[in-house]
């Protein structure tokens, strides 16, 4: 082939390939696409392996005008860097894939307008089959409202408030939490400090009440627990690293173990107390929540509550694809404690 001659394109892969590959008429792709509940699980399966083999690709705009359905779900994102968030597009996005439908997301400055307004003048507009609202979107009564009353359906993940409109996913903070308390009182810490989290944020109280609760419970007094709340303006491990240090080189008794909201607050504790020359944890203990890929990079390693966030993301996706919706449902999932060098 000459020089400059453009390579042929292969032609575009269809519903007959996968049809004669699956040994199936292309009417049956088309049902297993849609996820048609009257196709038997063998069928099925050939189906969904003749796809992986050609990589067949789903036309989009096609399908949505046979159905009259746009196969879209949106979603609210605060801030993509947020490990928080990122895990959340994770299992979303792999959830949309896998159920057949694509997500929009719309990133979301807090300080700029009104999240309806964004929902009003960009999301509405996509016209999207259902929104996944995640913390503190999930809370907002005026975006309810709109969607309420357009007709949209959502699921929320943590609301601190109006969990009875939708269904509601949680990890079970509480929980874990409870179980690192325990964990800082047996190891012998006594003097507790406590980077509280985010006000709009519901679980940030639920930490902090299982925190405080259960170290009541063991036998700490009130003047053995000093909260810090931060304003959380700014990168998360700076906002840490400020109210780590007002915890230890503050007025009161320096505190043997910090629990902070999560773990890049954590992560923020770590270097301040590096900077004022405390050991790590023989000074003092440090210990976040969430299990991010950060807590094994920093050092020492981060002792954490596991929450299964990409997990709870896709547990939201499956809701929302249902066929026949689901009376209103609490679900949650579990946590568990990740004992590491720093605790």
């Amino acid at each position: 082939m000459p020089l400059g001659t453009p390579t042929p394109s292969k032609p575009p892969v269809t519903l007959a390939h996968v049809a004669a590959i699956a040994r199936v008429s292309p009417k049956t792709v088309s049902r297993v696409i849609n996820r048609d509940a009257n196709v038997s699980p063998a069928t099925k399966a050939r189906v969904e392996a003749a796809i992986l083999e050609t990589g067949y690709v789903v036309n989009l705009a096609a399908r949505s005008l046979a159905a009259s359905r746009s196969y879209l779900i949106g979603m609210f994102m605060p801030n993509m860097s947020s490990h928080y968030c990122a895990e959340i597009f994770r299992g979303a996005a792999r959830a949309c894939r896998q159920h057949g439908f694509h997500l929009v997301v719309e990133e979301y400055d807090f300080g700029a307008a009104t999240v309806v307004d964004r929902y009003e003048y960009g999301l509405r507009s996509t016209r999207c089959e259902a929104l996944l609202l995640i913390p503190p979107v999930c809370d907002d009564m005026p975006l309810l409202e709109a969607l309420d009353r357009d007709g949209v359906r959502y699921v929320c993940i943590s609301p601190g408030r109006h969990d009875d409109r939708t269904t509601a996913i949680f990890a079970d903070d509480s929980q874990g939490v409870a179980s690192l308390a325990r964990h800082l009182w047996n190891r012998g810490c006594r003097r507790f400090g406590l980077i509280a989290g985010p006000s709009s944020h519901a679980s940030a109280a639920i930490r902090e009440t299982a925190f405080t609760d259960t170290l009541k419970g063991l036998g700490a007094g009130p003047d053995d627990i000093t909260m810090a709340r931060p304003d959380w303006n700014g990168t998360i491990a700076e906002v840490g690293r400020k109210a780590a240090l007002s915890l230890l080189s503050g007025p009161q008794a320096r505190p043997d173990a910090i629990f902070a909201f999560n773990d890049e607050a954590a992560i923020g504790a770590i270097t301040c107390a590096r900077d004022l020359g405390l050991n790590i944890p023989g000074d003092v203990a440090i210990a976040g929540f969430d299990d991010s890929y950060m807590a094994q990079l920093v050092w020492p390693q981060l002792t954490t509550v596991h929450q299964p966030i990409a997990e709870i993301a896709i547990k939201a996706i499956q809701v929302i694809a249902e066929e026949q919706p689901a009376e209103h449902r609490r679900i949650y999932m579990p946590t568990h404690l990740v004992v590491r060098d720093s605790a």
